[in-house]
């Protein structure tokens, strides 16, 4: 065996392994050359290594730091050379590729044995290529971004393996292709300006997004980050390397989001952020050009009684229908916006005049008339418009806005289905109604409702047979309130939960109170609202008033609305019968004017149907509404149930009514709403005499007080 081991043409005596000092020519040598000698046991820790002088500047350490360290820890291994790294530990000859930063560091590594021929590790001599060159080469072939090379003039010279698993062509198909003809078109401008202009064209390190095609055909969106290399004599730019990754799915998660945050997710339309930026925008153009700027504010009328009724799946068919209808209507370069609920927008610029919106919210009124399919049902849904102008009502984008919901409450005011303009003293009135909202909710602690009862009377023997309570507000300041000035408030606040206790528990009272002997109890109505009839505890409530008051159950009758009966079925059922098993009776208010299936009438425990006063106003005159009444008396009397008419006001209802068999009626043609305390002196004045009323035609033995 040789008494020394071959280093690369260098003698080392193996007696100096692995603690004594290397002959002083080899060290001479060793010094002025770009190489480092090294001792690596079998387990890849570094035993001994020689100065580094003229290594890569990351190098030049204190050889201390390298000892006993893995010589991994201090140049990791190019990709691809684990195996012949193992091969080396194993005491086998063979050559090793490092990386140091951005430069590549060759080995070449033999075993190591001392003077027992027993094995040691290897022995190594480490050398800088000095050029980055194949470093690069080796990080675009291993690269899972794609790595590109071009002229000045977009051709490619070269493109990375990568290339084909993200746009799908082999590397070599690309050589000589222009890479402008690859971008999208909408992006080809702005992506060649800062893909080859100059370092003034953009910010260092900024990334260029555009879409590119792929084989496929499909368009990839691309996050590059570019490199210019200069010629050092000439300094002109010699190539663009190009570093692109695919960013498709992040993009696309971007444009969710924005348009999440811009869109209306279930209608599609501009919602209310993106809204008030379109406006804030048509108002300083109109600005700029001395234009006028029309804002409409839409408001579905009854859409809460639809959502009620046939539920919120049937209320996002409603407004995907309404949408679909505006847009398809709406002129190029407006605004159509949902604000939320059932709330929309419309902004119209480049208006020469008032008339011009006049014509756009007559046609979206005209739009509405058409039904609605929803689940099965045909549904006709009216809105209310408030339309505002831009410079005369108002110069900034709140105001407006304020000022057109402002004008759409005064449509509802004035009956719905219908625009108004906005005018200086509606803001009086919308300040007057927040007051009036504000007071409501002191109303019920303060005992300013009181309780009126109008009576229903018997068509056939003149009986007083039952009375209906009514609620009045007696404010402090405007007096006395009929429901349709509260109600509504109370519904949207919720107040309407304690209230309508406070109404049962109060009409039970009097009702007890006013039972006569020897006279056939009279039962009392009730309306009930649907947030009532859904609040979890009402069949308790219900019990705890008539215990309370002691008024017997067949002396209450509950009246519910149509709407009620299409919500939640299954768990409205359950509710009707618990009721009726009580002995309550039920009645359905309004019929004929909401959206319930007849199958209805014959599922839940129902005692009377009431003729909507809309139907019975022109009974007389109109012979549609005259059809409909006589259709609903048939339909009760076929179903056995009562049929009452209430808002009788005139002989000629009482002759249609009688005529076609109806049992019931109440109307001030009878009596007006009475005070709760002046209704026991009515009652005891009215009862022996059947009913007094001011006409008697039709009753002409009625007596007269």
């Amino acid at each position: 065996m040789n008494d020394s081991v071959n280093f690369c043409d260098l003698q080392i005596p193996a007696d100096i392994y692995p603690y004594h000092t290397i002959d002083k020519t080899v060290d001479t040598i060793v010094a002025r050359a770009p190489l480092a000698l090294l001792a690596v046991n079998a387990n890849g820790c570094v035993i001994w290594c020689s100065p580094l002088p003229q290594m890569h500047n990351s190098l030049r350490n204190n050889t201390a730091t390298w000892l006993n360290r893995d010589l991994l820890d201090i140049l990791p291994l190019v990709h691809g050379e684990q195996q012949a790294w193992q091969a080396c530990l194993r005491g086998n000859s063979g050559y090793v590729k490092f990386m140091l930063e951005s430069k590549l560091v060759h080995g070449w590594f033999y075993p190591l044995h001392d003077t027992e021929d027993t094995s040691q590790g290897i022995a190594g001599i480490l050398f800088d290529t000095g050029t980055s060159e194949p470093n690069h080469q080796i990080l675009a072939e291993h690269t899972t971004d794609v790595i590109t090379k071009h002229n000045m003039d977009g051709v490619i010279h070269y493109a990375s393996p990568s290339v084909t698993r993200l746009l799908g062509y082999a590397p070599d198909e690309l050589l000589g292709v222009t890479v402008f003809d690859l971008f999208h078109p909408d992006d080809a401008k702005s992506a060649r300006k800062k893909f080859f202009g100059t370092d003034r064209d953009f910010q260092p390190n900024e990334a260029i997004h555009y879409r590119i095609r792929a084989k496929s055909g499909d368009y990839i969106w691309f996050e590059t980050l570019r490199k210019l290399v200069i010629d050092t004599a000439t300094q002109a730019t010699k190539e663009v390397v190009a570093v692109s990754r695919d960013i498709t799915e992040r993009k696309m998660t971007e444009d969710r989001l924005m348009y999440l945050a811009n869109f209306d997710s279930l209608t599609g339309l501009p919602n209310r952020a993106l809204f008030r930026d379109r406006l804030r925008r048509a108002i300083a153009r109109a600005q700029r050009n001395n234009g006028q700027v029309a804002l409409l504010f839409l408001d579905l009328d009854r859409f809460k009684n639809i959502n009620d009724s046939l539920g919120h799946h049937a209320g996002d068919q409603l407004l995907r229908g309404v949408s679909k209808r505006l847009l398809k209507n709406a002129r190029e370069g407006d605004t159509v916006a949902r604000l939320g609920g059932d709330e929309f927008t419309v902004i119209l610029e480049g208006i020469e005049s008032s008339e011009d919106a006049v014509a756009v919210a007559r046609k979206i009124l005209e739009l509405m008339e058409a039904p609605f399919k929803l689940d099965g049902h045909e549904i006709v849904v009216s809105t209310s418009i408030g339309i505002t102008l831009y410079p005369e009502d108002a110069t900034d984008m709140s105001s407006l806005l304020k000022n057109a919901d402002t004008a759409m409450y005064r449509t509802k005011e004035k009956g719905r289905n219908s625009y108004q303009f906005y005018t200086a003293d509606m803001n009086d009135k919308a300040i007057e109604t927040l007051m009036l909202e504000n007071d409501l909710r002191h109303a019920l602690e303060r005992e300013e409702f009181e309780l009126y009862f109008q009576p229903q009377f018997d068509l056939h023997t003149r009986a007083i047979i039952g009375i209906e309570a009514l609620v009045r507000w007696n404010h402090p300041v405007r007096g006395l309130l009929s429901p349709s000035k509260f109600i509504p408030f109370a519904e949207e606040s919720g107040l309407i939960i304690a209230m309508g206790e406070w109404i049962l528990r109060k009409a039970c009272t009097y009702a007890r109170a006013w039972q006569s002997p020897g006279h056939a109890p009279l039962h009392v109505a009730v309306n009930l609202s649907m947030r009532q009839f859904h609040q979890r505890n009402l069949v308790e409530m219900v019990t705890q008033a008539l215990a309370d008051s002691g008024l017997p159950p067949y002396c209450l009758e509950l009246e519910i609305t149509e709407s009620m009966l299409a919500h939640n079925v299954e768990k409205t059922s359950a509710i009707l019968h618990e009721l009726h098993n009580l002995g309550i009776r039920l009645s359905i208010d309004d019929f004929g004017t909401g959206y319930s299936s007849l199958n209805y009438l014959k599922r839940f425990p129902l005692n009377t149907l009431k003729i909507a006063q809309s139907f019975v106003q022109d009974i007389a005159n109109e012979p549609d509404d005259a059809a409909i009444a006589e259709a609903i008396i048939g339909l009760a009397k076929a179903l056995r149930l009562n049929v009452i008419a209430e808002g009788v006001e005139t002989d000629e209802q009482v002759y249609f009514l009688r005529g076609r068999g109806c049992d019931w009626v109440q109307g001030e043609l009878f009596s007006k709403p009475i005070p709760s305390q002046d209704l026991l002196p009515w009652l005891r004045r009215n009862r022996p005499h059947f009913v007094v009323y001011q006409q008697g035609v039709l009753w002409p033995d009625a007596a007269h007080a």
